[in-house]
């Protein structure tokens, strides 16, 4: 799908209008896109004794959650209508490369945090085990 998106966003101003400065522009948008798209797909999840650090493929966007801050940990099957990338869901926000599958990370705040994962059980298994006793 984005193969034929970006083909048609590069081919329809050359086969129009020929090969101009306009066309190498919209090449030059069309690349940008596709790139800035791509870092999306994947995303890392690291898990310290400190701190939770959610990063997609280019290091930005990045989000920092200290482990004393969670209050609950749990595992949560995502509507598809949430999609995938930085969203706003009802009170809190979902972090999300792919899969139906996220970690709810609940704060002190009252806001929820979910963070998509291959191994939903696994990460939350993490993640508790290192959370500070309180």
């Amino acid at each position: 799908m984005i193969g034929i998106s970006v083909a048609a966003v590069i081919g329809w101003p050359i086969i129009a209008y020929g090969f101009k400065a306009s066309s190498l522009a919209s090449l030059g948008a069309a690349f940008a896109a596709v790139a800035f798209t791509a870092g999306f797909r994947r995303m890392i999840v690291r898990v310290s004794h400190i701190n939770l650090q959610v990063v997609f493929a280019y290091g930005w966007p990045r989000r920092t959650v200290q482990l004393s801050e969670i209050v609950d940990v749990s595992t949560h099957r995502m509507r598809a209508l949430y999609g995938w990338g930085i969203r706003a869901v009802p009170n809190g926000m979902l972090w999300r490369a792919g899969g139906h599958h996220a970690v709810r990370l609940e704060l002190d705040s009252g806001r929820y945090l979910y963070i998509g994962a291959a191994d939903c059980e696994d990460l939350a298994r993490e993640i508790s085990k290192r959370l500070p006793a309180r």
